[in-house]
């Protein structure tokens, strides 16, 4: 009996023995595939080292054995682009959720997608990683990593927060700054750019990329003489589009400077956006043309600002009206003149626009409105202008030229100058021959009296005595009419006046 048992016993360990030896020897087998298919994995032989995953995922009974197997299958995936690739580490995650690989699994998702330039999807995988698991020696390379990819899909403001956590890195600190510092100049913080630039100009790596940039903000910045130092080093190395943006800053920095003959050869050399100039790069060289006096090239430039409605198109008309005046083209200028002062984005370039408009409309006439019109809108737009003295003669002016002897003499009432009493003498003198001839006695015979009291020029004198004392005739005050006929005959410029001739039969119907 005792026998028999020492026999089963020993059947039995030895078979338990036997499987032992069989389980070792197929986890043995694995690991030595395993082996294999990590040769081919750091080979980048991804085809077949997924395919031994997949088998030896399949075959080994070993759990670790089985999550670095599914682990690397869905690296390998993702590494061939293959569709499910996202899915199948969502699904090691899911299955092993206690895997020391976790973390490690979207870092280097990440980091793939990231050197293939997949910053999207970059992004995404960072944004899973644990970072209180990652080890020191590579937060860093996390940093950095995941902070260009928040900046290359446009997320700077955090793209900046981890950026910022490398800037004293020996490795990516340079990198960080000059994406911090674009960052900023892409933001139109120029000062805080050109600082970070500053720091990363001296290294050949950013060197020519720097360039342009410094060039353009310290434009921008308004050192006009460090951007054309900076551009005119960077001219001769650029490609055509580089140089027609250079071109640019030298010729507008110049144009500030107000160096217009050195700006002009650069404003010409730009060739605009997408080969298309606007407005105002029409308008800097068409001004620095005319501050040149080549009112002619100034013209050419100022006419090609066309459906402008800003203070660009109003200073332009403004200047084109200056440059034909100054080449004695001044219909050209009343037209320009005129849209200048039609537009309010400059209140002194209207103004000033609308005083030429008026002087050339007294000058030359105006095909849109009557002179009179033109000079009372003048006056009544800018009634504090200290040219009002002088547009008001010239509307007293027009008014006489047009035999609007009414309003002109509004206008002279109180006026003390003697060129203003001149005038009034002769004006009251016509509007009482108006009045006369309209019936209205009493009131011309006042304004006749007013041309006499202002005997500035004896033959109005001699001609307003004339025409009061016809004007008592017909008021039937035949004494006055009298005295006033004899007053008349006896003014020495009485027989130069054209009243003479009827002298004798007025007083003969006066008697």
């Amino acid at each position: 009996m005792a026998h028999k048992k020492i026999i089963v016993l020993v059947s039995f360990v030895l078979l338990n023995f036997y499987s032992f030896s069989q389980q070792s020897a197929a986890y043995t087998n694995s690991m030595v595939a395993y082996q294999k298919a990590l040769t081919l994995y750091n080979n980048n032989q991804f085809q077949a080292a997924q395919s031994m995953f997949d088998k030896i995922k399949d075959d080994t009974q070993n759990q670790q054995l089985k999550s670095d197997c599914t682990y690397y299958y869905a690296n390998c995936a993702v590494r061939l682009n293959q569709q499910n690739a996202d899915e199948l580490i969502e699904d090691f995650v899911t299955t092993y959720p206690t895997s020391t690989k976790k973390n490690t699994a979207f870092l280097d998702v990440a980091d793939y997608y990231f050197d293939n330039g997949k910053y999207a999807y970059a992004r995404k995988w960072y944004e899973k990683v644990d970072e209180n698991s990652i080890s020191r020696t590579e937060r860093d390379k996390f940093s950095f990593n995941y902070g260009y990819s928040l900046y290359a899909t446009k997320d700077e403001k955090n793209a900046q927060k981890y950026l910022n956590r490398v800037v004293n890195s020996k490795q990516y600190g340079s990198e960080a700054k000059y994406y911090i510092g674009f960052m900023a100049y892409e933001g139109d913080d120029y000062n805080k750019a050109n600082a970070y630039f500053e720091q990363v100009s001296d290294q050949d790596k950013y060197k020519e990329k720097l360039s342009y940039y410094q060039a353009d903000l310290n434009f921008k910045l308004g050192n006009f003489e460090k951007a054309i130092t900076l551009a005119k080093e960077k001219l001769p190395k650029s490609d055509a589009n580089e140089t027609s943006e250079l071109s640019k800053i030298i010729g507008e920095s110049y144009f500030n400077l107000q160096k217009y003959d050195e700006a002009i050869p650069y404003l010409k050399a730009y060739k605009g956006k997408k080969g298309k100039w606007n407005n105002t790069d029409y308008y800097q060289l068409g001004y620095a043309y005319y501050k040149q006096n080549d009112f002619e090239k100034a013209i050419s430039e100022f006419n090609k600002i066309v459906s402008g409605n800003n203070s660009v198109a109003q200073n332009a008309y403004y200047h084109l009206g200056e440059s034909y005046i100054n080449l004695n083209k001044k219909q050209e200028a009343l037209n320009a003149f005129r849209n200048a002062s039609q537009m309010d984005f400059d209140l002194k370039i209207q103004e000033d626009a609308w005083l030429n408009y008026a002087k050339i409309s007294y000058e030359i006439g105006n095909p849109y409105q009557s002179v009179p019109q033109v000079l009372t809108s003048y006056l009544d737009k800018y009634p504090k202008t200290s040219y009002k003295d002088e547009i008001e003669t010239l509307l007293i002016d027009s008014y006489i030229t047009s035999k609007n002897y009414k309003e002109a003499l509004k206008l002279l009432e109180g006026k003390n100058s003697f060129e203003n009493k001149v005038a009034y003498q002769k004006v009251a003198f016509y509007r009482g021959i108006e009045l006369y001839n309209e019936g209205n006695y009493a009131e011309a015979k006042t304004l006749f009296q007013k041309s006499i009291d202002e005997p500035r020029d004896a033959k109005f004198t001699a001609r307003a005595t004339f025409w009061k004392a016809e004007t008592d005739y017909g008021l039937g005050n035949f004494d006055e009419a009298l005295i006033g006929f004899k007053q008349f005959e006896q003014q020495a410029e009485a027989a130069s006046t054209p009243e003479m001739t009827n002298l004798d039969y007025n007083l003969a119907y006066t008697y």
